[in-house]
């Protein structure tokens, strides 16, 4: 009887044993291992956006999510939370490192590596016709943030083309072209020097004020303009207290499509292969979408009244030469790591 009940309680502990190991898969259907996989070995992947449901990088996000679902066969699900709803792009870069977000489509975060700001620096290209050369897969800029987002555990896959980015203004500025003179008017820029500088030496009076408070300080007079923003945003958020929009092209607005290193390395060669190509069509269908989508904006700003000024090729560039030559030695301290001097000799 004594080893009838031995034999029973090792049967309850071998059948509680075998209940537990079934149940480390979590709601959501992760492992307890977080890789993503299922019992059915699917793998479910959460990617997030910041930017609206409407906007083309969000479309450009389902589209992708669908093509990696269909070519992967149903192995690979990935689902797309757009408009930050799982979080601001610092805290999704943070997460995307830890692995608790897989994906994201987001602007990089200065915050956590200074040198992620190369992506923002200014005059890189001042035409859309440089632009595949400057953000490509082959390039430097490309490259060096892929270095530098590999030491953080995330993996860029892409770019995605936002646009070119202008300064919006309540009144006019009468002596754009007059580089190095006093432009009389006072700049909100985004706290950053690849923001700031350039728009310092070009010769407007430049002021910090935080992004949710600028709509107001345009209204009241406390800035007289803004520069950090493409057609769309001008539009989107400030034209009812702009006047004027000068395209001058002073940064490339590209978000970085990236995704935890981990989480990549998890995938088959077959599933990251399918990846890389849907990141690559992203990238180069978005090119050709954000001019499209800058002149789109800046005919819907004429329509609301304001005044677009649009310059030439050589007036471009003459503006590009001079932030190249003036403001980029001035970065070289900020950003660090030889990014200045590369950029340079890449230029040349």
């Amino acid at each position: 009887m004594r080893i009838k009940n031995i034999f029973s309680t090792l049967l309850i502990v071998v059948m509680m044993f075998t209940l537990a190991g079934c149940n480390t898969a979590d709601e959501t259907g992760n492992n307890a291992n977080g890789s993503g996989k299922n019992n059915s070995d699917t793998i479910n992947i959460k990617l997030a956006g910041q930017s609206p449901e409407d906007h083309p990088s969000t479309q450009a996000l389902y589209d992708f999510a669908e093509k990696v679902n269909e070519k992967t066969d149903g192995r690979v699900k990935i689902k797309v939370y757009p408009a930050n709803q799982l979080g601001d792009y610092t805290t999704v870069f943070e997460e995307v490192g830890r692995g608790t977000i897989e994906m994201a489509l987001i602007g990089l975060p200065g915050n956590q590596d200074k040198r992620l700001e190369l992506i923002f620096t200014p005059y890189m290209v001042s035409s859309y016709e440089g632009i595949e050369e400057r953000y490509g897969p082959d390039s430097y800029v490309f490259n060096k943030i892929q270095e530098i987002t590999d030491e953080l555990g995330v993996k860029l896959l892409a770019f995605h083309a936002n646009g070119f980015g202008g300064v919006g203004t309540s009144k006019e500025i009468n002596n754009l072209l007059d580089l190095g003179s006093d432009k009389d008017i006072l700049l909100r820029t985004a706290p950053l020097d690849v923001f700031q500088q350039p728009m310092k030496d070009i010769g407007f009076r430049t002021v910090t004020i935080p992004f949710a408070d600028l709509y107001t300080a345009l209204q009241t007079g406390s800035a007289d303009g803004w520069a950090g923003g493409e057609p769309s945003l001008n539009y989107f958020g400030f034209r009812d207290v702009i006047n004027y929009f000068y395209q001058t092209n002073d940064f490339f607005n590209a978000d970085s499509f990236l995704i935890n290193s981990e989480v990549y390395e998890s995938f088959s060669e077959e599933d990251r292969l399918v990846i890389n190509e849907a990141a690559t069509e992203l990238m180069n269908n978005s090119f050709e979408t954000a001019k499209n989508y800058d002149e789109k904006y800046r005919n819907l700003l004429e329509e609301k009244g304001i005044e677009v000024i649009e310059f030439s090729e050589e007036e471009l560039d003459q503006i590009a030469e001079f932030v190249r030559e003036n403001t980029w030695p001035k970065l070289e301290d900020s950003l660090g790591d030889g990014i200045i001097d590369s950029l340079t000799k890449e230029l040349k």
